[in-house]
């Protein structure tokens, strides 16, 4: 199937295409990441809206499922780069910016912020989902091998 996470309405697609043709979901695992300039199809910056905004967007869509499944997991790849990053509640303006001709510095905190949020929205959806059979978790990729 067709997925393009940098297109909100291609997640809210491959969604629904998924829920009427998959009648099973165990595992959803959470792992494009990207440092390029430039927007996504939706206007925000590509790195918040493909590394964040679209993981964001595709478990929530498919949580139904995979309460249904369950026991079930969402697996989201962050990175250790996550340290490095800050949360702005004006996130969805700041990061509408092109990004374009900025130093790898730049883009890299934009990156760190990206996998920030991926961390804390592991968690979050994790403490919603206490109780349901589906189970959250967020990792960094060299520590995967240690840790599956």
């Amino acid at each position: 199937m067709e997925l393009d996470l940098a297109s909100l309405q291609s997640v809210r697609s491959f969604d629904e295409t998924f829920l009427k043709s998959e009648f099973r979901l165990n595992i959803l695992i959470n792992n494009a990441g990207l440092v390029n300039g430039g927007k996504t199809k939706d206007g925000v910056g590509m790195i918040f809206g493909v590394n964040h905004l679209g993981h964001f967007l595709l478990p929530v869509q498919l949580l139904d499922r995979l309460k249904e499944c369950g026991p079930s997991r969402v697996v989201t790849v962050a990175s250790i780069a996550h340290e490095f990053g800050k949360v702005d509640f004006n996130c969805l303006s700041t990061h509408k910016d092109l990004a374009v001709g900025e130093s790898d510095w730049a883009l890299f905190q934009k990156y760190s912020h990206s996998k920030l949020c991926n961390m804390l929205f592991t968690h979050e959806l994790a403490k919603r989902l206490e109780g349901t059979n589906v189970t959250c978790y967020s990792l960094h990729p060299d520590q995967c091998f240690n840790t599956l």
